[in-house]
C-alpha cells in the first residue's frame, strides 16, 4: 500500500509537471495531436501501475518521449502553413458574408440544429444578425455579428509572410490584386508582412 501510496504521489507531481510543458495554447486549443498525446500518457501512466511488464522508469521515458515528439511538432507547424493544415485542419466557414454555407455543413455533418444551438450559446437568436460563423480547428464555432464586423473576411490574408490563398478565393481576389494594393502601402513584398486583413476601408496591414 504503502508503495501504491508513493508512486500516485510521484504519477501526480510528475503528470503536473510535465503537462504544464504543453503550455497555454494547448490547454485552450487542443489539436488532433495534443489530443493523442494525452490520452496516450494517460494510458503508459495507468499502465505503469497496473502492470510490472512496464515500470515507471519505462513510463517516464516513453512519456518524455512524446512531450519532445510533441514540441517537434508545435515547432514545424509555426514555421510552416502547410504542415500546420495537416496536423491541426483549417477552420471552415458556416455562414459567410450572411450566408448559410450548406454544401459545407453537408461535409462536416454538421447540422441546422447544431448552428442554432451555438447562436443561442452566444445569445444569438436569429442566423440573420451573424456576418461570418466559422468552425475552428478544435470544434467551437466563432460568430462574428453584422454589426460587428468591420472586415470582408475575418482572414488573415497574409499570415507571419505567407499569403492566405484560400482567402484570397473566398474574397474573389487574386494575388495580382494583392500585390497592387501592398504596393499603395509602400510594401515592396508580402514576405515582410506579419499579419495583413482586408477591412471595408482597405488593407490592414502590420509589418514584421
Amino acid at each position: 500500500m504503502l508503495r501504491t501510496f508513493i508512486l500516485c504521489v510521484f504519477i501526480y507531481i510528475y503528470l503536473t509537471v510535465l503537462l504544464r510543458l504543453f503550455g497555454k495554447k494547448e490547454f485552450s486549443q487542443l489539436n488532433v495531436f495534443d489530443f493523442v498525446v494525452f490520452l496516450i500518457i494517460s494510458e503508459i501512466m495507468t499502465m505503469s501501475l497496473d502492470t510490472k511488464d512496464l515500470t515507471v522508469a519505462d513510463s517516464v521515458i516513453a512519456t518524455i518521449t512524446l512531450i519532445v515528439l510533441d514540441r517537434i511538432e508545435s515547432f514545424i507547424t509555426i514555421h510552416s502553413k502547410k504542415m500546420r493544415d495537416i496536423f491541426e485542419g483549417r477552420p471552415c466557414y458556416i455562414i459567410l458574408n450572411g450566408k448559410i454555407q450548406y454544401q459545407s455543413m453537408k461535409k462536416l455533418r454538421y447540422s441546422i440544429d447544431d448552428l442554432c444551438h451555438h447562436l443561442r450559446v452566444h445569445n444569438i437568436d436569429s442566423v440573420s444578425k451573424v456576418a461570418y460563423a466559422v468552425l475552428e480547428t478544435n470544434g467551437s464555432l466563432s460568430i462574428i455579428e453584422k454589426q460587428d464586423s468591420i472586415t470582408e473576411l475575418p482572414d488573415a490574408i497574409i499570415s507571419d509572410g505567407n499569403i492566405n490563398e484560400e482567402a484570397l478565393k473566398l474574397m474573389g481576389k487574386d494575388k495580382n490584386w494583392l500585390m497592387k494594393e501592398l504596393k499603395k502601402h509602400h510594401v515592396k513584398h508580402y514576405h515582410d508582412v506579419l499579419y495583413c486583413v482586408k477591412e471595408k476601408e482597405g488593407l490592414y496591414i502590420i509589418k514584421k
